[in-house]
């Protein structure tokens, strides 16, 4: 457990570290499957800096399924928090155009194969929609259907459920609990603490929904999320001392 300023001077440095590491092993395997592992033990090796124990419910979870993984969205570290609960399974985040920008660590979530967005173009969202589900045949897809943090379940974006529809893929709700009191939106304060992820049964796509039908999914998800977010939030306060 470190305090604010030594864990920024250890975790900029070491991202850095850690994305280089990522571009360079990329040379060897274009899959992303090797970079992936490498931005897994980033993950672990942030959450322990953070002070932070991950606690994973992954129910009946098949990782060697691949999905469309749709997660609530309550911190920055949601990342590394998800690196920790997804080890040993193949997947690609969905995540804001703007962020491929930083140096290093954007062309390192290139090389793992991660998707860029871009929220301010329609037309080139559906692109990347395209994109994604092309770019990851070989992995799951993770994707924050609210679109921005928030402390309690946002309202979700129409985007995901289309990428869902159309890649055909099972959908797997996951939430996450306890975030938000790591680093709460906008602080810069991490606060050490226990966290949770759990994983719920996969929501079948394919002959179920169409791109008519893709409002009705996204309040279904919505539903689901909703239902078990107490409940998530209870189970984890049980884990706490």
């Amino acid at each position: 457990m470190l305090s604010i300023i030594p864990f920024y001077l250890l975790f900029l440095p070491l991202t850095i570290f850690f994305a280089i590491i990522t571009i360079a092993v990329s040379i060897f395997d274009s899959s992303g499957n090797l970079p992936n592992r490498v931005g897994i033990f980033w993950g672990g090796l942030v959450c322990r800096l953070a002070g932070i124990k991950v606690h994973v419910d992954r129910g009946g979870f098949d990782p060697s399924g691949r999905y469309i993984l749709m997660v609530n969205h309550q911190s920055w570290f949601d990342i590394p928090v998800l690196l920790v609960a997804l080890k040993g399974h193949q997947f690609r985040f969905v995540a804001k155009q703007s962020l491929f920008r930083i140096p290093f660590f954007g062309q390192a979530m290139s090389r793992i194969g991660y998707i860029g967005i871009d929220r301010d173009n329609p037309r080139r969202g559906m692109k990347s929609i395209q994109d994604a589900i092309t770019k990851s045949e070989h992995a799951s897809i993770l994707i924050f259907p609210e679109g921005s943090r928030f402390a309690q379940l946002g309202e979700f974006k129409i985007g995901p459920m289309i990428l869902a529809i159309k890649s055909g893929r099972p959908v797997v709700p996951v939430l996450i609990s306890g975030t938000h009191d790591v680093l709460p939106k906008p602080s810069w304060r991490i606060r050490p603490g226990e966290v949770a992820v759990r994983f719920f049964p996969p929501i079948e796509t394919k002959d179920n929904y169409t791109i008519k039908d893709r409002e009705r999914l996204k309040q279904d998800m919505w539903n689901i999320m909703h239902t078990h977010s107490k409940e998530t939030d209870e189970w984890l306060a049980k884990k706490r001392p």
